[in-house]
């Protein structure tokens, strides 16, 4: 099993601040120090308190919603061989061992002392067993391997053509039974997933690079830049030249 850290935050948030819908490549856990509110993971919506967490399985499309002042922390785990987490939220046991493991992530990225980079990733190990044998997966067939397989491959072709059809019949499924399947494991369809990985694409080179948008449109898989422009709009709320005039001034300084 190999387990690594992502990255970790500690945030408080105002009472109906709202974080929208966004995804994460790795497992990121959540932990409500104090506060209440409710997060929607995938299709599923849940209501959190004090001592409660969420985990949430990589690329699935999560939201929150704070109903009081809340002390948040929150980390990402990368694994790449190991069982899958279940999603959810839940409650830490009254020792509080996910809280503790935690505190001990930020004790080490506060002090950075000498192999600081190793002892969080034995941290991270040591988290996501403890989440592993207290919420173990009951997965009993081959269905969630399956659209894991699928959701690699579009991440490796995403900005090309990907023919959904012919995937879902590689796999044995209909297409409609893999959209369901593939929306049930990760929050969202097929299709929106490839349009997300496309408009994340474009994000980033229209930060880091003076490539025209007509040719980023074409760069990222979309037909025309018309298309690109009208679908960047209707996800991110600003055209891709907004986007990138909004955030000019941190490139010319950095």
């Amino acid at each position: 099993m190999t387990v690594s850290f992502d990255f970790f935050y500690q945030a408080i948030r105002a009472k109906q601040e709202f974080i929208g819908p966004h995804y994460h490549p790795c497992y990121e856990l959540v932990y409500y120090v104090n506060g209440h509110g409710t997060t929607r993971i995938g299709q599923e919506q849940y209501i959190f308190s004090s001592g409660d967490y969420a985990i949430i399985a990589p690329c699935t499309v999560h939201e929150e919603r704070a109903t009081s002042q809340l002390h948040v922390m929150f980390t990402g785990l990368i694994s790449s061989d190991s069982p899958p987490l279940v999603e959810g939220v839940y409650r830490d046991a009254p020792s509080r061992p996910i809280l503790h493991l935690l505190h001990k992530l930020d004790f080490g990225l506060q002090n950075k002392r000498s192999m600081y980079k190793q002892m969080l990733n034995t941290i991270a190990s040591e988290l996501f067993i403890e989440l592993f044998r207290t919420h173990p997966s009951e997965e009993t067939d081959d269905r969630g391997d399956i659209i894991r397989y699928a959701q690699a491959y579009i991440d490796e072709y995403s900005l090309q053509k990907v023919d959904l059809q012919s995937l879902a019949a590689q796999y044995g499924y209909s297409y409609d039974r893999f959209r369901h399947l593939f929306k049930e494991k990760l929050g969202v369809s097929p299709t929106q997933y490839i349009l997300l990985r496309r408009l994340e694409r474009a994000k980033t080179l229209l930060l880091h690079s003076p490539l025209q948008v007509s040719v980023i449109a074409m760069e990222c898989g979309f037909s025309t830049d018309a298309q690109f422009c009208s679908l960047f709009k209707r996800e991110i709320g600003v055209t891709p030249g907004q986007y990138r005039m909004l955030v000019e001034p941190i490139i010319v300084n950095s």
